[in-house]
């Protein structure tokens, strides 16, 4: 025998692997033949070659169960323990809009909110978003036309609290950043003099 033919005659009696196949969207099998446990081979069928085991009557089957001499009971209905299966565990559908999608508890874009953002690259747009709490906010007059003078004093005094919060920010950032460039200094000072 040539180490050719006996290295096929190994190989010959391997199962070919099955790939490309969707575990979950497959259909399970009615016949009788995915119930009945496999028998024991006989001794003269472990050297002939197998091949891929025939296929149920609906065309499909469980490759890793077969694999591995598995046996499970299959549902009627689905396929093995998915979870796509049933249409009853859809959540329910929205009535109404989440509260997260209203526009009214966003708070608007400002200047300074850009400022404090944008400090974090170049820390002197912090110093310029500090000078806005000191600035007055007033809107142009065409600015909301349209709305009438209440509503546009709303607005204009959401913005304004805005303002001031990023721009409180945009303080607090800039004195942190003070400390630490001043203990900084203050410690390598120390170390150079010690």
């Amino acid at each position: 025998m040539s180490p050719m033919s006996f290295i096929r005659s190994i190989f010959s009696s391997q199962r070919p692997a099955v790939t490309n196949v969707d575990l979950e969207a497959q259909i399970p099998s009615t016949s009788a033949e995915s119930t009945i446990p496999p028998s024991s081979p006989s001794p003269a069928a472990t050297h002939a070659p197998r091949s891929v085991p025939s296929a149920s009557t609906d065309g499909t089957t469980n490759p890793l169960d077969e694999f591995f001499g598995v046996t499970r009971p299959v549902s009627l209905i689905g396929t093995h323990e998915s979870r796509h299966d049933s249409a009853a565990e859809l959540p329910p559908p929205y009535e109404s809009l989440p509260a997260y999608s209203e526009s009214r508890d966003e708070e608007p874009v400002t200047l300074a909110m850009y400022l404090f953002k944008f400090g974090f690259l170049f820390p002197p747009f912090w110093i310029v978003g500090t000078l806005i709490l000191f600035l007055s906010l007033s809107a142009p007059t065409d600015w909301h036309s349209e709305k009438p003078e209440n509503q546009r004093q709303e607005l204009l005094d959401i913005m304004r609290r805005t303002e001031v919060k990023w721009s409180k920010r945009c303080a607090f950032a800039l004195v942190l950043l003070l400390v630490v460039v001043g203990v900084a200094l203050g410690v390598g000072f120390g170390v150079m003099r010690g």
